[in-house]
């Protein structure tokens, strides 16, 4: 998972890593995330699905939507559902601090049979089972890595980088691994969700990497990120809170981000970071660097398919 905009909608980019996966209904499902997660990305498409900003983005015939769609059709694709209709919700989660490896949770009207048929047309197909579960592998076609696929339940797929990850994944989803609900010391605090939230993410440190000498420093004086996103009555709201590892740190992170939105406000190409310049507010409190966005959806969606143009 890689980004040159390292926390802005880590959501969106995060599933992109994975070409495929969607997961469970509501807020976000932490007895059923690893307690050793990482990073991990939540969407929750019950609330999504019907918002206006998800609706301006699946019509608009602007460029940027179209990449919005287009992720929808790799969906459609690959499971054979509509992510609109179908799947109740999307979590992508990784133990590790690479963009390489991770799990998705797959929640939904989900049809087994036509999915697996699906399954089966792609090259390098193959299935094994353990214990009661049958695995399913192949190699993606636009990333040429291999992804590994399992029905822990008739609603619910598990798909993952690799086996071991998505064995893993099922012992925490059976409640036979320690998970981010009852862990002794899970590694990522999760946030309550606010009301109308579709977007939840918190990173330990950054699963990815970044081109941009810049942005690499940021992200090595970031302890934590977590975002929020959520949208009532046609207006979203927008939070991206960073802990840096000092006070001095999340001085320079503040400093750092507020010249790259000053600078990107001054360009005329619609840019994430020029669109946050115009629509956002960011501030410094100690270790706690603080951007936040309140605005109509329609802005929302447009730096939402900016982001996605982005990578």
């Amino acid at each position: 998972m890689t980004t040159r905009y390292p926390f802005l909608l880590i959501a969106v980019t995060g599933i992109l890593m994975m070409e495929a996966a969607p997961v469970i209904a509501g807020p976000l499902p932490k007895s059923q995330v690893s307690s050793g997660a990482k990073w991990i990305i939540h969407l929750d498409m019950d609330q999504f699905s019907p918002s206006k900003t998800c609706r301006i983005l699946s019509t608009s015939k602007q460029t940027d939507a179209k990449n919005f769609q287009v992720l929808l059709n790799r969906y459609r694709t690959l499971l054979g559902v509509d992510p609109l209709k179908d799947l109740t919700g999307l979590t992508v989660y990784g133990n590790e601090m690479t963009g390489s490896r991770g799990v998705a949770l797959i929640n939904g009207s989900l049809n087994n049979r036509s999915i697996t048929r699906q399954f089966s047309t792609y090259p390098q197909y193959r299935t094994k089972n353990s214990g009661k579960l049958t695995l399913h592998a192949w190699q993606d076609k636009s990333t040429g890595r291999p992804l590994w696929a399992a029905f822990h339940t008739s609603r619910q797929l598990l798909l993952a980088s690799d086996e071991p990850s998505l064995l893993k994944a099922d012992t925490a989803v059976s409640g036979d691994s320690p998970t981010l609900s009852n862990g002794k010391a899970p590694v990522l605090p999760i946030p309550p969700a606010r009301k109308g939230s579709f977007f939840t993410a918190v990173t330990r440190g950054y699963a990815g990497a970044s081109p941009s000498p810049v942005i690499a420093q940021v992200l090595k004086y970031t302890e934590l990120a977590t975002i929020q996103i959520s949208e009532q009555a046609g207006l979203v709201d927008g939070s991206l809170i960073i802990e840096a590892i000092s006070a001095d740190a999340a001085i320079f992170i503040h400093q750092t981000l507020k010249g790259i939105m000053f600078v990107s406000s001054l360009s005329e190409e619609s840019t994430p970071f020029a669109n946050l310049a115009k629509l956002g507010t960011i501030t410094q409190d100690g270790k706690d660097v603080t951007l936040k966005i309140h605005c109509p959806a329609s802005d929302a969606a447009e730096l939402l398919a900016a982001t996605l143009l982005a990578q």
